[in-house]
């Protein structure tokens, strides 16, 4: 005795049923949207870190240009290293940049984590 073959299962496999057909096409349209959004969000996210890190740069810039200016100023005109107005800023250098990085660090271990 030989087992009969599924109707719906030749139809299927002949290209004939269309139903099958659509619901390929809705997953796989689906897939694709997905994937489409998936994207833009990377995009907009990048260009929003992006932002950040130069706004980031710039105000870091903009309030260590004073310091660095005054320490440049000091070192030119003969002054000692060791001089106290030197050595005070060069910490406050040294520490908004320990700061900074530490504050970009633990910045990019968030981002990572939420991506992952």
């Amino acid at each position: 005795m030989t087992p009969s073959a599924d109707p719906k299962l030749l139809d299927a496999l002949a290209g004939l049923d269309a139903e099958a057909n659509m619901e390929v096409v809705q997953r796989t349209r689906r897939a694709v949207m997905e994937a489409a959004n998936q994207m833009r969000e990377a995009e907009r996210r990048g260009r929003r870190n992006f932002g950040t890190v130069l706004l980031v740069m710039g105000a870091l810039v903009v309030f260590l240009t004073p310091t660095l200016w005054l320490i440049a100023e000091d070192i030119f005109s003969g002054e000692a290293w060791q001089d106290a107005q030197t050595l005070a800023a060069m910490l406050v250098i040294s520490t908004a940049s320990t700061i900074f990085a530490s504050v970009l660090i633990q910045w990019s271990i968030r981002s990572r984590g939420e991506n992952a």
